[in-house]
């Protein structure tokens, strides 16, 4: 009897052992929960379009069966539309069998890592990562689990295309490829406003030799009465200042000294109330006319005369002008070149016994609110200068900035800026054949400028040809282009290179270098930067709690959500979807500023 209690124990035994072995899946399947689970990162992120997917899988001791296969098959399935994503099935086995896939140890247990990279698209950044694991054995097969094991994608990197805005200002119009997006930083060149200018209208009268007084034919030729035109048609513009009227008057040096100093004052004289009658019915000017200080002989302009003559003996002459200091050794040793002296007294001595009258004008500098005001309703009344100043001045709209900037292009067709800023300004409207038709003009007369080649690279940028844009970029940098930088910079962030981008973006505080450093994991500086960030955009605000978000700061996520939703309710949306803020969903405090 108890040999008999023996057997049937060890009949048991050897049962539940074939049992066992039978149903070494079920027993898998039974104790799935054992099996440990993990994604890094977690959530799954997205850089530069991709989404690396890391999932580590470990079995526990005297688990997996070892003549059994599992088959592992992640898939991401999005919550906002329903679409889902299979990606390849993974094979693992157990060590009886002899295959090439990884083995799982019965007695020790072990893990296997999956590894897979996805195309993003928006539909996943809310979505659920699922593992299917099914177990075969010989014919046999079970369902082991199908179960979540992550929760959407991070997408913080996209943000550059909203910092493109804040930093850079929304760009209006679409490209050709419909790309409204900000488009980079343009470079305009910056104008100088032009100041008061001062010009001049000059009138000659001539004397009789050793007179002081104008004949009535001089009085009465053609250049009186133009210059009397050209002041009054001055003093009337409202832009233009009558500053003085200078009266220089002059006698030859072929008489005595005395004399000429005699004659300097009668002719100064003559010249100042012929100035005063001529200009009586231009209010003002009466008052402002005055004699100018002159040399009683006029050797300088004996000088100027004689080498402009065609004397033949003017190299002679002009070496005794050199020689001799002394007036009257000068005036005697001219007059002992007989041949030379006869020319002298008709061609060149006339021209000295003379009053200069000078009419001196200053042009008003116009401020900025007349020069927007002639831009829109007259702009032929605006010089080039001013022309070309005006087309940089905000107050002005796109179009109109255009148009100033064709009429200067084709009157200055050799100023590579004029054809920059019409560039740029194509750019605002979105016409981004045009602007690189100008940019192209500008770099044919100047292909050394760092504003062309960076503009440039911003049209390409826009058209999605991102290896000329980055080229372009690249050139403008090395001539010292910060804008050119920043592009670059927002280029490292969809390349997923922050490092590059943090350094490419300088030192200037902008939306885009903080999110470039917080996607690089320097949270510290990302929040002083954004911090230092001038701009009342909700993006900024946005990104401010995303910072916080990073850096576990729970009062800095509410307060700066709070604040962005407030400012631009989309939002709303958008941040409920973001996994940036996946550990406060359920909170109340976040539902209450995104519902």
């Amino acid at each position: 009897m108890k040999k008999l209690s023996v057997n049937y124990l060890a009949l048991m035994v050897a049962t539940a052992f074939v049992a066992g072995g039978c149903n070494g899946l079920k027993k898998m399947a039974n104790n799935a929960n054992l099996i440990q689970r993990s994604i890094t990162p977690s959530p799954l992120e997205m850089h530069a379009g991709k989404v690396p997917v890391s999932i580590t899988v470990s079995f526990p001791a005297k688990y997996f069966d070892k003549k059994a296969y599992i088959v592992c098959t992640p898939s991401l399935k999005s919550e906002l539309n329903g679409s889902e994503i299979k990606m390849k099935p993974a094979t693992i086995q157990g060590e009886k069998i002899k295959d090439n896939n990884t083995v799982i140890s019965y007695k020790n247990g072990g893990s296997y890592t999956y590894k897979d990279t996805l195309d993003y698209s928006d539909p996943y950044r809310r979505s659920d990562l699922q593992l299917s694991m099914k177990a075969t054995k010989g014919s046999e097969t079970v369902d082991i689990a199908d179960i979540k094991i992550g929760d959407g994608v991070n997408v913080t990197p996209l943000l550059v295309e909203e910092g493109l805005k804040v930093d850079n200002g929304v760009i209006a119009g679409a490209s050709s490829n419909g790309n409204n997006a900000g488009s980079g930083r343009v470079v305009e060149v910056k104008v100088d406003k032009p100041k008061s200018s001062v010009a001049t209208k000059d009138l000659t009268v001539y004397y009789p030799m050793q007179k002081a007084a104008l004949d009535k034919k001089e009085q009465k030729k053609g250049d009186v009465s133009s210059f009397v035109s050209d002041v009054k048609a001055a003093a009337a513009d409202e832009n233009t200042v009558l500053k003085s009227i200078q009266v220089a008057s002059y006698a030859s040096p072929d008489g005595p000294e005395d004399m000429n100093a005699q004659l300097v004052d009668q002719r100064g004289k003559t010249g100042e109330n012929f100035a005063k009658d001529q200009l009586k019915k231009v209010e003002g000017a009466g008052n402002i006319v005055s004699r100018q200080t002159t040399q009683s002989e006029d050797w300088d302009g004996f000088k100027k005369e004689a080498e402009a003559s065609n004397l033949k003996d003017k190299d002679l002459i002009l070496r005794v002008l050199s020689m001799y200091s002394d007036p009257n050794v000068r005036e005697r040793e001219i007059k002992n070149i007989s041949a030379a002296y006869t020319g002298l007294k008709t061609s060149v001595l006339p021209k000295l016994r003379r009053s200069e009258i000078k009419a001196i004008l200053e042009t008003k500098e116009k401020t900025n609110a007349e020069l927007v005001s002639l831009s829109k309703s007259d702009p032929k009344q605006l010089s080039k200068e001013e022309a070309l100043y005006a087309s940089t001045l905000k107050e002005l709209d796109p179009e109109v900035k255009i148009n100033l900037l064709k009429e200067y292009t084709a009157n200055n067709p050799n100023d590579w800026r004029g054809f920059n800023n019409l560039g740029v300004n194509y750019i605002k409207t979105g016409d981004m054949a045009s602007a690189k038709t100008a940019f192209e003009k500008a770099k044919s007369i100047d292909g050394n400028q760092a504003a062309v080649y960076n503009n440039l690279g911003v049209v390409d940028f826009a058209n999605n040809d991102i290896t000329n844009a980055k080229e372009y970029w690249s050139k403008a940098k090395n001539f010292g282009s910060q804008e050119a930088g920043y592009n670059l910079g927002v280029i490292n962030i969809r390349e997923g290179e922050y490092d590059k981008a943090v350094v490419n973006f300088g030192s200037t505080p902008t939306f885009n270098k903080a999110l470039a450093e917080a996607l690089n994991r320097s949270v510290a500086d990302a929040n002083s930067t954004i911090n230092n960030v001038e701009s009342d955009d909700a993006w900024v605000d946005y990104l401010k709690a995303v910072i916080a978000a990073k850096n576990s700061n729970q009062d800095g996520v509410f307060s700066n959500l709070r604040n962005a939703c407030k400012k631009n309710s989309a939002l709303k949306d958008y941040a409920k979807n973001d996994v940036e803020f996946i550990r406060y969903f359920e909170d109340s405090s976040f539902k209450s500023i995104v519902d």
